[in-house]
Parts: C-alpha cells; sequence; structure tokens
C-alpha cells in the first residue's frame, strides 16, 4: 500500500508540519525520543542481542538433551524386549497359546512381559499382524496391526521403534514403542510380535526440566495438523493460545532441522527449540519444544533499563503539560465535531457545524460539512427512486407469461376484460375498494397485480384465481383457499404475509402484503453466484421462515429462488403458498394431491417428493439446500436435458461439493448444504431450527487485500 502523498513544505503522515498539530507533536517528541528514547533503545537492543545468544546456545544444548533422553529410553526399551522374546520358555508359551487361541495364557505373558520390562503396556499380535492380547486393553482382540510399520517391520523380522498415539481420558497420550519379532527356537518359524510401550508422562517432562533449566512441552498433531498439548510443564491453558497455525507446524516437523518458535505464555516471553516425534515409519505425529524465559535472561538489565524507563516517564510528562495549553485550542472544537457526529449517526444531516477556525481544525470542519450535503442529497436520491417504484416480482403465481395492460376510468368498477385471459383492468376498482394499479404477472392458474386499498391508503398485492381455472380443476378454488388458510397461521417478518379472501361475480382473490424488491432467483441471473456474506444472510432468513412455518404445522412444498423476494431494506420473504399442506393432513394421507403424484418444482424437489410420497418439514430443508447451493455456486443443483432425467440425478447422484464450484465457500457451509441435500430424509437437518443453527456457526473469512 502506497504511502499518503505528502503536502506542501513535507508531512507527517498526512499532516502538513506547518500546521498547529504538527507543532505539538514536535515540540514534545524531539527532546523526549531524541535524547531519552536513544538511550533507552541502544540500551534494548544490546541486551536482546545478548539475550538471544546465551539463549540460542542454551536451546541447541536442550534439543540435544531432549533427543539423548528420548533415544536412550526406546534403546533400552528395545533390547530388553529382544532379550525377552528370546527366552525359549516364553516363545513355547506363546506359541503354544497362539496355536490353542488361548488368550487367557498371551494375556499372562503379556502381563509378565510388561512387569519385566517395566512398560506401561505390552500387547502381542500374531503371525498375521492381528492383536491377541493387550495388557491395557484386556477385551479388545483382532485389529489388524500388520499396515503400521511398527508392526509390519517386525513381522519381518526387524526390531522396530517409533512414536505412538493413543487418546486417553484427558486428551491424547504420547508412548515410546518398540516392537521386536517373536520366532520359534532356532529361527524356524515366526509365531508373532511383541511390542512394549512406554508413556511420556509429566515425571519424564519435569526429568527433563531440571536437566536441562527448560520448559517443556510433549504434543501430539490431530487431523488437521493441529498441535495439541498433551505433557507440559507449563500451564496448558495459558499454553494452547500461542502454538500457532497448522501449517507452520507441519514445514517444522518435516525439516527436522533446529526450528525456533517465540511464545507469549501469561506475559513471559518464551523462546523455544522444536523437535518431532516420529513413527517407526518416519512419519512425524507430535513433537516436543524445549522453551526458556527470554524475560529470565534479560533480568540483569532490567534494572539499568528501569532507570532510563523513568527519566523516559519524567521527560515525557514535562512534554505533555508544554503541550497542554496549545492542545487546548484544538479539543474545543474537535469536541463540537464529535458532537455532531452522534447526531449525524441518528440520522439527522441538517446539524450545524459552527466551527470557523483557520488552521487544520476549521478544513477538517468544512469537509465535514461538505460530506453532511452529500449524505443529504444520496438520501434525497434513495427516496426519490423508492417512491418511483422498484421491480416487483414476489408473488408471481408460476412462470412469468405474457401479461395484458390497458386503461380505463380512475373511478370505473373492476371487470374481466376478456373471457379469454380473464384479467382485471388496469385502473379499473375491485370489490368497491381496490383500484388495479399494475399487472405484475399472469400464470395458469391466475394472476397478480398491485392494487391500491382505498380504505387503508396502502399498496396492496391481489392474486386472483381465473375463471377458466377453475373449471379445468376443480381442487384450483381449494388450493387457493388452502394458501390463505395456511399463510395466514404465520405471522413473521421473512413471510409475505396474507390479509384477506374474497370473491366478486364468481372470481376469487387474495389479498396480500405488496413486496418491492427482486427475487433470488432473478439476482442470481444479473449477478451470478452471490457473495457469500449475501448467500449467508440469505441461508438465515429462509430458515428462519420455514421454522415458524413448520412450528404452525405448514409444509411450503415450493421453496425455489423465485418465491423467495429480498425487499430493498434486506428483508427476505417467501411467498406462494399455493401448493402448501398442513402436517397434519399430509400424516393422514389428506390434502389436495392424489397419492403418487408429485407437485412442485423439479429443481428443488426432495427425493421422497418427486416420487409423490408423503412429505414433511425435511422434504423443505432439502429445496433451502438447493436454494444455498445455487445462491454460492449460480447453478442448480443438478441440471439434465429432460425432467426425467433431472429426476433420476435427485434420486440418484450425489450433489458435487460447491466448494469444487465456488472455492470461496467455507468448508462449514458446505457442510450445511450437503447435508441439506442427503437423499434420506433422516440424514438431513431434522428442523429449520437446525438448520439455522448450524448456519450461524459459519464464519466468512474476509479475502486479504492485494
Amino acid at each position: 500500500m502506497a504511502n499518503p502523498t505528502p503536502a506542501a513544505g513535507g508531512a507527517i503522515k498526512g499532516i502538513p508540519i506547518s500546521g498547529l498539530g504538527a507543532k505539538i507533536f514536535l515540540s514534545a517528541a524531539v527532546v523526549v525520543v531524541a535524547v531519552l528514547g536513544g538511550s533507552l533503545l541502544l540500551t534494548k537492543q544490546r541486551a536482546d542481542r545478548a539475550a538471544d545468544e546465551s539463549i540460542g546456545r542454551a536451546l541447541t544444548a536442550t534439543r540435544a538433551a531432549i533427543d539423548d533422553a528420548l533415544a536412550s529410553r526406546s534403546h533400552a526399551l528395545s533390547q530388553s524386549a529382544r532379550l525377552i522374546a528370546q527366552v525359549p520358555d516364553y516363545v513355547a508359551r506363546i506359541g503354544e497359546a497362539l496355536r490353542q487361541d488361548n488368550r487367557a495364557n498371551l494375556l499372562d505373558q503379556a502381563d509378565e512381559f510388561r512387569d519385566q520390562l517395566g512398560a506401561t503396556w505390552v500387547l502381542i499380535a500374531d503371525a498375521a499382524g492381528v492383536m491377541r492380547a493387550r495388557t491395557d486393553q484386556r477385551d479388545v482382540v483382532g485389529d489388524s496391526l500388520a499396515e503400521g510399520a511398527l508392526v509390519g517391520l517386525a513381522l519381518e523380522g526387524n526390531p522396530t521403534e517409533g512414536t505412538w498415539i493413543e487418546p486417553g481420558p484427558e486428551g491424547d497420550e504420547i508412548f515410546q514403542a518398540v516392537g521386536v519379532p517373536i520366532v520359534s527356537p532356532g529361527g524356524s518359524a515366526l509365531y508373532g510380535v511383541l511390542v512394549a510401550a512406554i508413556r511420556v508422562d509429566s515425571a519424564f517432562a519435569e526429568h527433563l526440566r531440571e536437566n536441562t533449566a527448560s520448559e517443556i512441552v510433549f504434543f501430539a498433531l490431530d487431523l488437521q495438523g493441529r498441535p495439541l498439548p498433551a505433557i507440559s510443564t507449563i500451564d496448558p491453558g495459558a499454553l494452547t493460545a500461542g502454538m500457532g497455525d497448522p501449517g507452520s507446524w507441519e514445514a517444522a516437523l518435516n525439516e527436522r532441522e533446529d526450528v525456533r518458535v517465540r511464545w507469549d505464555v501469561s506475559g513471559d516471553d518464551l523462546v523455544g527449540v522444536v523437535g518431532s516425534l516420529v513413527t517407526a515409519g518416519g512419519f512425524p505425529v507430535g513433537g516436543y519444544v524445549g522453551l526458556r524465559s527470554r524475560d529470565r535472561e534479560l533480568a540483569t538489565f532490567e534494572q539499568l533499563r528501569a532507570t532510563i524507563i523513568q527519566a523516559f516517564g519524567v521527560g515525557l510528562a514535562l512534554a505533555v503539560l508544554s503541550s497542554l495549553l496549545v492542545a487546548g485550542q484544538i479539543t474545543r472544537p474537535v469536541r463540537r465535531l464529535v458532537l455532531a457526529t452522534r447526531e449525524v449517526a441518528d440520522g439527522r444531516y441538517d446539524v450545524p457545524i459552527d466551527v470557523r477556525s483557520r488552521d487544520e481544525i476549521g478544513e477538517l470542519a468544512g469537509a465535514f460539512r461538505r460530506m453532511l450535503q452529500e449524505l443529504k442529497e444520496k438520501q434525497e436520491l434513495v427516496e426519490f427512486l423508492s417512491a418511483g417504484g422498484g421491480q416487483t416480482v414476489a408473488l408471481t403465481p408460476d412462470q412469468m407469461a405474457q401479461v395484458t395492460r390497458g386503461g380505463a376510468g380512475a373511478g370505473a368498477t373492476a371487470r374481466v376484460a376478456t373471457q379469454r385471459t380473464g384479467m382485471l383492468e388496469v385502473g379499473g376498482v375491485l370489490a368497491g375498494r381496490y383500484e388495479i394499479r399494475k399487472v405484475l404477472g399472469s400464470g395458469g392458474m391466475g394472476v397478480v397485480y398491485r392494487a391500491h386499498d382505498r380504505e387503508l391508503a396502502e399498496t396492496v398485492a391481489i392474486k386472483t384465481l381465473k375463471p377458466e381455472a377453475v373449471a379445468a380443476d376443480e381442487n384450483s378454488l381449494e388450493r387457493f383457499k388452502q394458501e390463505i388458510r395456511l399463510a395466514r397461521r404465520i405471522t413473521h417478518r421473512n413471510v409475505v404475509r396474507t390479509h384477506d379472501l374474497g370473491e366478486v361475480d364468481g372470481m376469487y382473490y387474495i389479498t396480500m402484503e405488496y413486496v418491492e424488491g427482486a427475487n433470488l432467483k432473478d439476482l442470481i441471473r444479473k449477478r451470478g453466484r452471490l457473495p457469500i456474506g449475501v448467500a449467508l444472510t440469505v441461508g438465515k432468513q429462509l430458515c428462519r421462515a420455514l421454522e415458524v412455518a413448520h412450528e404452525q404445522g405448514v409444509v411450503h412444498r415450493d421453496i425455489k429462488p423465485q418465491n423467495a423476494v429480498v425487499d430493498p431494506s434486506g428483508f427476505l420473504k417467501v411467498m406462494d403458498f399455493g401448493i402448501a399442506r398442513h402436517t397434519e393432513g399430509a400424516k393422514l394421507g389428506e390434502g389436495l394431491t392424489q397419492a403418487g403424484t408429485a407437485i412442485g418444482t423439479p429443481e428443488y424437489m426432495a427425493p421422497e417428493q418427486l416420487m409423490g410420497e408423503v412429505v414433511d418439514p425435511r422434504a423443505d430443508l432439502y429445496a433451502a439446500g438447493a436454494v444455498l447451493y445455487e445462491c454460492v455456486t449460480g447453478r442448480n443443483v443438478f441440471a439434465a436435458p429432460t425432467l426425467m432425467a433431472l429426476m433420476a440425478k435427485h434420486l440418484e447422484d450425489t450433489p458435487e461439493d460447491p466448494r469444487s464450484v465456488n472455492p470461496e465457500v467455507p468448508e462449514a457451509m458446505a457442510q450445511v448444504i450437503l447435508k441439506a441435500l442427503a437423499k434420506k430424509r433422516e440424514d438431513r437437518w431434522q428442523s429449520a431450527a437446525q438448520m439455522l443453527s448450524a448456519l450461524e456457526q459459519v464464519r466468512v473469512v474476509e479475502p486479504a487485500a492485494a
């Protein structure tokens, strides 16, 4: 990022050196920084250099001591295990117990080995690498260990050594383990493998701490490569926060060189050296850190530093006092500007700015006045545009078709324009109350209008049911009535409000909230995939709408981007409950759809809905997942040239991970979407509240600045 352009005559961070603020800064800083700060800086540099050199030598010795201690323990355990595994009596007993599958005898022999070796636990595997007995897990048997290097190499006749990580009651436990082959007397047959392990525990860490005068931390790596402290001479709670990101640890452990770290642990500046703990196959699964306190190394310099700091403080105080007289000339007008900003934050743009000084504060006040004027003008522009009306797409009943528009007298009575279209005339009045202003859309079942409610003096939307649709489908009128019955159950800011049902001259209509905005389908068509933060907000609001609908026992059954509208204030609203059903009716097999008939939009329908089965709220959650998928990728979950092919994909194919289409999608959000799109309803989110909770846990990482 480029530095600010200096003002004429030079500048300090954009402040002209001839200005009043710069004069105050320079008068206080020159004396304090040049005289006292220089001395403090020089002393600190020399002290740091000496401390770093001392710590560097100590850490090199610390790593050597830890490596030697680990190697010594492992070698001693291996030597003892090899000797025991060659005792003919023991070998014979093990061979007989393995042939007879006598676990009791094998456990007894393993216990005897453990006691003789002083090991934490011992296990015996047969010639196929299958575990047959283990002292600390006496009921566990049958696990195949042959693929692991510790047992696999021993089965080839080679003694092995390596690190063994196991989960314990308080986290991962680290063991040094050895494996030795068990062969028949004379070496003619391989009976199995003896594995002995000794825990890396707090006593061992304390022993290293005493010998090295360093703090010791042993850690294991989780599946993501993050270091998890297992044994530490430092409080683990203070330690975990400073251990860094997984990538740096993985690189350090793979390099196996003298890698240094620096941590702030409970205010103590610690410098450490890192070593790796590897399996018998050479794969790093953990490591250790030897740490020394930098503060203790600098203790001899602290007294001198304290003296200089005291002198620095006295000089700074004198400089501040000398600056206060001049600073008063700045703080008073600044306070007035601060009060003005609070007024602006409350939405008042006519705040008087009565600062008239000729210095930088006066320039700031002038800039503030200009900013307020621009904000006011922009606000007026927004209000003008809002008053002019926006794109209204919220209440389309089906795919938008060719609409008919015409004019009539403002006070005329609305009537059907033609028997062919079944549409009301624009300008007419429906039921003596609703003045038809605009045709919003027309579908196979009805027409949607924007109208003015004369009684309430507000804009509403009106959906009519075409008479020919009633004649063609005996269930259409009942579905029309069902829409208002179900929709009126739901009162929520994310659901389009439905007001009333009426009938005039055989034409049925619904009045509902007029939503001015754009539906998600149009946004995606025009803009492509949505920003992750926007898609996340859409998903949360959609889940809230479904949550309240499902609480009222209503399953929407046609969730899709066309039925989700975002208004200018940023609220998403779900609409069109024309094919919704009550869950109780669904359970009883009641409703307006014949059994085995699929109803909805195939691109967003759950498998059970496509098969015409009884649906429950989890079908809406599948559709919500499909909508979210389209928001973050800009395309449908599945695409196919025919309806039957599309249905087959929903029934059989696994959705592609949205991250493969849009790498910006967070993993947590991708998992939410994919779980919602599970084929079996029991594998999906079981409620909209569950899905909403999962979305609320998603964190959007802002892209780094270029």
